[in-house]
């Protein structure tokens, strides 16, 4: 599934939050724990979770690069999503990156430039 193709703001941030587990590797079972736990926490309930971050997971392997894919991703996220939820998803991000130790370098530029996208104007 291409980037473009995504709609839902919610798989969008689950496809970011998936590149900044992997700046750092491989994702791990605890960085992917955390990344479901956010994701739970902005979808509904009854949602289908396990086919989501599949679809999530899917959708960040074809990113050429985090880069590119925050540029796909943020006129999407720009218009679906208020200051405050925008807000939400740099501490989603900050969650994931802290896990084992702390953000490394590759994983503060990625949030900081996803914040800094996302502040642009329409």
């Amino acid at each position: 599934m291409p980037l473009r193709a995504i709609r839902d703001p919610a798989d969008a941030a689950g496809v970011l939050m998936t590149l900044v587990a992997r700046d750092r590797g491989t994702p791990t079972p605890e960085r992917e724990a955390v990344i479901q736990t956010e994701m739970q926490k902005v979808t509904a309930h009854d949602d289908d979770h396990g086919t989501r971050m599949a679809y999530i997971r899917h959708a960040a392997a074809q990113a050429s690069d985090a880069d590119t894919a925050v540029d796909h991703l943020a006129p999407l996220l720009r218009e679906k999503l208020d200051a405050s939820e925008r807000d939400d998803l740099e501490r989603m991000l900050e969650a994931v990156a802290v896990v084992h130790g702390g953000p490394i370098d590759a994983q503060e530029r990625l949030i900081a430039r996803t914040v800094r996208v996302l502040a642009e104007p329409l």
